[in-house]
């Protein structure tokens, strides 16, 4: 279970087994809705329905990221020569600064990667959902 405080509007997350994006969350009554193509899932999925979307190299794969064998990170890459790097991520998650030193440790799950890159840069992480990845 996710707690309340952890979700914004637009993370992903896995609702009861399926991969959703939350469209709304409710706090006084701990629900949320999702933007479902299922219109019997729409309306008031209980918090404790939510499990978070372990991070993992797939997952990075798919919101952007290039792993880079010689120096043993991933990276985000921006701008039309694709040179200019918007985050560095270590093999264990955690994310670097220039000097390859972390910056926030060990982030598990996707909705965290997607919180933390808004906080960060101000809007959404591109996330391009696969249908041959397991969560």
């Amino acid at each position: 279970m996710i707690q309340s405080n952890e979700l914004r509007i637009g993370n992903y997350v896995l609702c009861e087994g399926r991969l959703e994006r939350l469209a709304m969350i409710d706090n006084k009554t701990s629900a949320v809705d999702v933007e479902s193509t299922d219109v019997a899932q729409k309306g008031g999925i209980a918090f404790s329905n939510i499990q978070p979307i372990s991070l993992t190299d797939d997952i990075l794969r798919q919101c952007g990221f290039i792993y880079h064998d010689y120096f043993k990170f991933w990276q985000l890459v921006s701008g039309k020569d694709a040179l200019r790097s918007e985050m560095d991520i270590d093999r264990d998650y955690n994310f670097i600064d220039f000097m390859r030193r972390p910056l926030v440790k060990k982030v598990t799950s996707l909705h965290q990667l997607q919180n933390i890159y808004f906080m960060l840069k101000g809007q959404e992480l591109l996330f391009q959902q696969s249908a041959t990845v397991d969560y």
